[in-house]
């Protein structure tokens, strides 16, 4: 057929139908059928380069610089972003890209794109080299300067790029973009302490820059920094701008703070946004930190009501306010009535097998973990918390361990995990290997919880001493837990 909506559809569909050869064929009839459609040469190309057809990839990504009579330098740069993120054929994507570079010669975007396209493989010298050739073609360019940061950034060579984009000559507007883009290559590379000092140079020139501000706000609280974050949200309120998202993260520290009242006019505020739905239910949460559990449960019962397609989640909700205040038993009730409606969400099983097991009602805990792995037998979740049940309420030790077993071949990272298979070896009586990874999930982690089960293990191999000193820094982040205070008054009278 020629028809191209014909021939896109059935690449969206062999797409869909995991069919690469199909979807490529029927691209590329797409892109006969249309010639000067973007999308297809996109779509083509793109499908082309993922299966390593290098004479159609060729031409089509020649066809989609074509594509942009008017504007080669934009042709170039869509090319490079559609020829990015396959990793398995960085070799080929470069390749094809150089070839249509050395025929733009004179166009210092083209080797600007070939630069970017090397830096996102990380090829560095090859994105130095083309950086290099796009400044000798357009001296003083910013936009390659700023890559050749980036360069520099992913080299490690911090000060350096910072030196460069410091001498770039503009406006303070055309400074404040600078550094902007500055601030975003060092998010990149995780560069988050001196993207967040880049991001108050940017308020410094340009006060009223609302996305710097947006952002130093985030970077702060990622680095636990809340007055910082505090500051720049209220401002960014204060000047009318991003108001729901700087409302949404002012109750976030204000809850953080301990806050309440206070969070929940914050909450109040947002009204609109990706946002809204959360305010609402944090609101309520706030309610509750405030004393008020009856007010925050008639909260969630009215969001239920107003929005019936997200019972679950509020479910869930209201069911960890309950849990929290020690009310295992209304908690039971209430995820058996969220079970009624949904029997098989996994999150709320999970969720009522905690609450079986406060209850001490193990045998009714295992079976909705048992039902969570019948349908997914890889959930770590699940596997995790059925094999550290059975540590603690069980003599089945070994079958718990098989449950660990399979959660940590999942999420071999998992501190929780990593903690569980510590304290099921130190129920099996192997120390050394329960010091091991107790150590390791406490150096991940350094959760009440798990300095518990580290110190125990440590006081069994003589270290008290060093057993003392973990539960005494849990102890500071955590006074009044009871898990450390009895496992200390156990071991230690």
């Amino acid at each position: 057929s020629s028809d191209p909506e014909l021939t896109r559809r059935a690449a969206r569909v062999a797409l869909f139908a995991g069919e690469p050869a199909l979807a490529l064929k029927a691209a590329r009839a797409w892109a006969a059928a249309e010639p000067t459609s973007q999308d297809a040469r996109k779509a083509a190309a793109r499908l082309a380069l993922r299966q390593g057809q290098a004479a159609v990839l060729q031409h089509q990504a020649s066809a989609l610089i074509d594509s942009y009579p008017q504007s080669p330098a934009e042709g170039f740069r869509t090319l490079a972003d559609t020829l990015a993120g396959e990793p398995e054929q960085a070799d080929l994507a470069l390749d094809t890209l150089s070839s249509l570079v050395q025929a733009h010669a004179g166009v210092a975007e083209a080797h600007y794109a070939l630069g970017l396209l090397a830096l996102r493989y990380e090829r560095y010298d090859a994105a130095d080299k083309a950086v290099a050739r796009a400044l000798a073609i357009r001296p003083g360019w910013a936009d390659a300067a700023l890559l050749r940061a980036g360069i520099l950034v992913r080299r490690g060579e911090v000060e350096a790029a910072r030196s460069l984009v410091a001498g770039l000559e503009g406006s303070r507007v055309e400074r404040a973009e600078y550094l902007l883009s500055f601030a975003r290559l060092l998010l990149d590379a995780d560069q988050t302490r001196l993207a967040a000092d880049i991001f108050e140079q940017v308020l410094s020139l340009q006060p009223d820059n609302a996305d710097a501000r947006y952002g130093l706000g985030l970077l702060a609280l990622s680095l636990e920094q809340r007055e910082r974050a505090r500051t720049a949200f209220a401002t960014l309120y204060e000047q009318g701008k991003r108001r729901d998202d700087a409302a949404f993260y002012l109750g976030n520290i204000a809850m953080a703070n301990e806050h309440y009242r206070q969070a929940r006019r914050w909450y109040g505020r947002v009204v609109r946004g990706s946002h809204a739905f959360d305010a609402k239910v944090l609101a309520a949460r706030a309610r509750y930190k405030s004393g008020d559990l009856a007010g925050a449960r008639s909260d969630m019962a009215a969001l239920r009501q107003a929005q019936p397609e997200l019972a679950d989640r509020l479910y869930l909700a209201e069911g960890e306010m309950l849990f929290d205040a020690g009310q295992h038993e209304q908690a039971l009730k209430l995820y058996n009535r969220a079970l009624d409606d949904s029997p098989y969400d996994d999150d709320l099983l999970y969720a009522r097998s905690l609450a079986y097991e406060k209850l001490g009602r193990i045998d009714a805990a295992e079976a909705d973990l048992q039902a969570i792995i019948e349908r997914q037998p890889d959930d770590a979740r699940a596997l995790n918390a059925l094999g550290y049940m059975l540590t603690n309420h069980s003599q089945r030790y070994q079958q718990a361990l098989d449950y660990i077993h399979q959660a940590f071949e999942a999420e071999p990272e998992d501190p929780a995990i990593i903690d569980s298979l510590g304290w099921i070896h130190y129920r099996l009586g192997n120390l050394q290997q329960a010091r091991e990874h107790l150590e390791r999930a406490y150096s991940l982690f350094p959760d009440p919880e798990v300095a518990a089960h580290f110190g125990e293990v440590l006081w069994q191999l003589g270290k008290q001493e060093q057993a003392r000193r973990i539960w005494q820094e849990a102890l500071a982040e955590d006074p009044d837990n009871l898990m450390i205070r009895d496992t200390m008054q156990r071991l230690t009278q």
